[in-house]
């Protein structure tokens, strides 16, 4: 890879000489090298390297985590699943789960205290009744 310096003398010979071939000889590119950067340069009135478009770009946009934030805020007791079939998202729980926490949101189950618990004395009473534990999202302060 060429660095910056280089891109912008490279840029230079071809415009003194218009010959691809000494000049990706002199700098020990490939012709097709040159054609690229001179075509670059014509498009976009600059070699240098683009490393804002290197790397995975993000599956939920800056409007979905927007989204996201605001329904939390209206209810703080929604599941990870509820909120991607709310927004009808099209991406992995585990994606929404990171975004959350990036927002500054922890989930805090609730616990049941005793009196609010039914506890029956029974085995096979147990296994009728479903615990109905609750939880919020809150934000994290540090």
């Amino acid at each position: 890879m060429l660095h910056n310096e280089a891109r912008k003398l490279l840029i230079e010979a071809w415009n003194k000489t218009h010959n691809a071939k000494e000049v990706a000889e002199c700098f020990g590119v490939n012709t097709s090298t040159v054609y690229r950067l001179e075509k670059r340069m014509r498009e976009t009135g600059s070699v240098e390297t683009r490393t804002s478009l290197r790397g995975r770009k993000p599956s939920l946009s800056q409007k979905d985590i927007q989204n996201i934030d605001c329904l939390i805020q209206q209810q703080p007791d929604i599941t990870i699943n509820e909120i991607i079939d709310t927004l009808q998202l099209h991406v992995s729980d585990e994606t929404v789960r990171k975004t959350i926490l990036k927002l500054g949101y922890v989930y805090k189950k609730k616990s049941l205290h005793a009196s609010e618990q039914e506890r029956p004395r029974c085995t096979a009473k147990t296994e009728k009744l479903g615990a109905a534990y609750t939880g919020e999202r809150r934000k994290q302060f540090s």
